[in-house]
């Protein structure tokens, strides 16, 4: 029961609600959406914030594009509201084509100048199996890096609905390979005969959500990986000397507490992840020997008007300086990267990046009906244009240099800065548009489909 002693407002500005019932969710089970909720049937509420938070958490359980609260009068009680929840629920069942470059972004794919370095195939998701949010993905990939996989997610495995579990297995097998970093950019390796590089995985994640906003990850994963034997020839510290077969078994912890706005596109609110792993837990031979600890600050607020700012603070530290190369790749990879630097990677195993965003609201959020599309799913969009100015700095040490090579951004204070346009539309899509120029004095146009923080 939720208690009007926990609000400042006057009795008068509370009520009780006496009765909630959804509407729209053809497929989502009503205990689905009820796990999402802050209060339930019978509930005093004071307070405009429960209200809020309760429609963040059922837009950001990724199972509905719009969420609105209706509330009406209860003709029995004057003190008390009926809410009516009407949700338009997603599209769950995507056969979704998969084309990508083999390179760590898309303008690295362009300087590249070969085509042929495209992945092709599909991925089988089912987002919300049994309309119990449970996640099936089937994924089959060939061309240029092939992928052939299987996942299942079951978040809900006891009435209470806290622990959850996701196993995943699956074969992967690349033509090219990443094997040395020559002047701040990654070189690859290409085998005629067979396969730079082969791996079966297989992982299992139990995870535990305190509340609604906190979630605990234990993750275990096994690979089995193999590499050509050219490689260590080209590089001898790709990986052990004693072979280029690895088999290791990797423990990961990782604690996440999410209060933002929009996961999507966040405007206001924070998010803090903190991660911890090791990876070789000294089952097998020849295993790599590496642990590290990750931590993530996101920070998002109104300025004024049609003004935001966002911030991030991204930081690795390992217990060590050096690793493999093929487990050493650090700044530079994923949304770890100082932005105008794209086409650069530093082998660190320890560094701290610094993000800022001052957006302009150009659009607002608004949702728009398509005439010609009749499935609500689908026709029913909503779109938002944002400018935005950012400037990100980033320090990477004890980066060790191989003999002979030569770094400009390893060990050293760097930063980038410019101005892009964000186009966010539904189904958790972001178009990103930027201009930039670092510390090197180059500048550049990057093309991005997520969001910047």
């Amino acid at each position: 029961m939720i208690s009007v002693a926990m609000f400042a407002q006057q009795q008068d500005d509370c009520f009780v609600v006496s009765k909630i019932s959804f509407s729209g969710n053809k497929i989502t089970k009503p205990s689905t959406m009820y796990r999402e909720m802050l209060f339930r049937e019978g509930d005093t509420i004071c307070s405009e914030e429960i209200i809020r938070e309760s429609r963040e958490n059922l837009l950001n359980c990724t199972l509905f594009n719009f969420v609105d609260f209706d509330w009406t009068a209860d003709p029995d009680n004057a003190n008390a509201k009926k809410l009516t929840v009407n949700v338009v629920e997603r599209w769950y069942l995507w056969p979704i084509p998969y084309l990508a470059y083999a390179d760590r972004n898309l303008r690295s794919w362009y300087e590249a100048d070969n085509i042929a370095r495209m992945s092709y195939g599909f991925d089988l998701v089912y987002k919300n199996l049994w309309g119990l949010k449970h996640e099936l993905d089937l994924t089959i990939i060939g061309g240029y890096n092939q992928n052939f996989g299987l996942s299942y997610d079951i978040p809900y495995l006891t009435s209470k609905q806290r622990l959850g579990i996701k196993a995943s297995a699956g074969y992967t097998r690349n033509r090219e390979v990443a094997y040395i970093t020559e002047d701040d950019k990654v070189k690859y390796f290409k085998g005629e005969d067979k396969y730079a590089h082969e791996s079966f995985y297989a992982s299992i994640m139990p995870y535990y959500r305190f509340g609604y906003r906190n979630k605990l990850f234990l993750q275990l994963d096994y690979n089995d990986r193999t590499f050509n034997d050219s490689l260590p020839l080209l590089n001898t510290d790709f990986a052990n000397p004693e072979g280029t077969r690895f088999q290791y078994l990797t423990l990961s912890a990782i604690f996440k507490n999410d209060y933002r706005d929009d996961h999507n596109y966040p405007l206001d609110g924070h998010y803090f992840e903190v991660e911890m792993t090791k990876i070789g837990l000294g089952l097998f031979d020849y295993s790599p020997d590496l642990f590290y600890t990750k931590v993530t600050a996101d920070w998002y607020t109104p300025v004024s008007g049609r003004f935001y700012w966002a911030s991030n603070v991204t930081t690795k530290v390992s217990d060590s300086k050096t690793a493999p190369y093929f487990l050493s790749q650090g700044f530079g990879y994923h949304n770890d990267y100082v932005r105008a630097f794209d086409l650069y990677v530093v082998d660190a195993l320890n560094y701290a990046i610094c993000k800022n965003n001052l957006k302009f609201e150009i659009l607002k959020p608004v949702t728009k009906h398509l005439p010609f599309v009749k499935n609500e799913r689908f026709g029913k969009i909503h779109l938002a244009l944002y400018l935005n100015l950012f400037f990100d700095f980033a320090y990477t040490w004890d980066v060790v240099i191989p003999q002979g090579f030569d770094t400009r951004i390893a060990n050293k204070f760097i930063y980038g800065t410019g101005f892009g346009i964000d186009f966010v539309t539904y189904y958790d899509k972001v178009l990103r548009l930027e201009y930039g120029v670092n510390a090197l004095g180059e500048s550049g146009f990057f093309v991005h489909l997520v969001a910047p923080i």
